[in-house]
């Protein structure tokens, strides 16, 4: 596996027992994971863990390995260990919902944005950084399938084994411009909003679009199928987009008829075209109209309801002030910031979003962005102490 060696690919307790023991024996892991949500299976399920600890690359098969992983889950929880990664956000999440706070993260793809380096894939960084070609050709393959393919395994090793290196990298030219305290404080404050998440990582949810051209029955006729899919899902092991089409579900929300031809409906999973299905469906579909009729829903009023005209003119003060902070400070700000330290460390620090959060005081910030932004504003003459308070 050219250039990769050492690989470890744990399968075993034995091996499992004596990564362990290397990796405490440190206090820094490279650290990512192979995951799949919904894709080719139900909700979001931990594939793989990659750790680079010393110069081994460590492949952890949590499907093959009928463990707790408590112990190592402990090492990503202890403050004096640190966790280099990259792009951790989905993987932070994960991990979150198995139980484990990583505590010390160290994400590269923040340290890039402010060095002024425009968003690009890990690959691209290896390549243009550290002169290596990489392969992403296993990216999108369903890693719930065993056993692994060498190329999957070499994918999967390539996005930790160059990481150290990588950091290096990254830490130089953080330190050479001042700004490494930046990064610690950027990657403490952008993961403890992540540990504050709190969200059903498995469960797809309905958007208002779903709901267009629907009325409130119909909507909520769709709600309960759409649960009724989700829960069928979870039983066969497969994402709930490929048991049952979305469209067809608001089709039938719309017209029960269509459950006479359940049973030849492309449409629907071939494990569910069956008469008992069609039965169970056909409940659902009566008992949810006997329960819309009865909460007083309406088929004349839609089931994507509007705003309402307090919250109409709530939204338009917020965009006025939005708008009238954009002008009066963070307009002027944003160009400083660019003119100063570049346009990628702007659009990091300064986005929209992070606009709109401090002109309606949504969001508390780290303290070296604000100090950044009030020395900035000093120069501008910018009134932006009412924004930070």
């Amino acid at each position: 596996m050219n250039n990769l060696n050492p690989i470890r690919y744990i399968v075993t307790l034995p091996g499992y027992q004596a990564f362990l023991t290397e990796l405490y024996q440190t206090n820094e892991v490279a650290l990512d994971l192979e995951f799949d949500r919904n894709r080719y299976g139900y909700g979001f399920q931990l594939c793989l863990i990659q750790c680079k600890v010393h110069s081994t690359c460590y492949i952890i098969d949590p499907l093959l390995l009928d463990i707790s992983f408590e112990e190592f889950f402990a090492y990503l929880e202890d403050s004096k260990r640190t966790v280099v990664c990259f792009s951790f956000s989905e993987d932070f999440r994960l991990l979150r919902s198995l139980g484990c706070d990583v505590t010390t993260v160290r994400d590269l793809d923040i340290g890039l944005s402010l060095i002024n380096t425009a968003k690009q894939s890990l690959v691209k960084q290896i390549s243009s950084r550290l002169s290596v070609q990489t392969s992403k050709g296993s990216q999108t393959s369903n890693w719930l399938t065993r056993p692994l393919l060498e190329k999957q395994i070499r994918y999967a090793c390539e996005d930790v084994h160059y990481l150290f290196e990588l950091r290096d990298s990254i830490v130089t030219e953080l330190q050479s411009n001042d700004r490494y305290t930046w990064f610690e404080q950027e990657n403490d404050w952008v993961y403890s909003l992540e540990n504050s998440q709190d969200e059903n990582l498995n469960k797809i949810a309905i958007k208002p679009k779903d709901l267009d051209g629907l009325n409130e029955i119909e909507g909520y006729t769709f709600k309960k199928l759409f649960e009724w899919r989700d829960k069928q899902a979870k039983k066969l092991g497969k994402p709930p987009f490929k048991i049952i089409d979305n469209h067809y579900l608001k089709l039938l929300s719309q017209k029960h008829c269509l459950i006479d031809n359940w049973n030849n409906e492309r449409a629907v999973h071939y494990l569910l075209r069956k008469s008992t299905i069609r039965d169970e469906i056909s409940k659902e579909l009566s008992l949810a109209l006997e329960e819309a009729i009865k909460d007083g829903l309406n088929a004349l009023k839609p089931a994507n309801i509007p705003l309402t005209s307090y919250d109409y003119t709530k939204l338009k003060q917020e965009q006025k002030i939005i708008k009238e902070a954009k002008k009066k400070v963070f307009g002027p700000l944003k160009d400083r910031l660019i003119k100063k330290y570049g346009k990628h460390v702007q659009s990091y620090m300064l986005s929209n979003r992070v606009i709109q959060e401090l002109a309606l005081g949504q969001t508390k910030f780290p303290s070296y962005r604000l100090d950044l932004f009030r020395q900035l504003s000093v120069e501008y003459s910018l009134e932006i102490e009412y924004y930070l308070d």
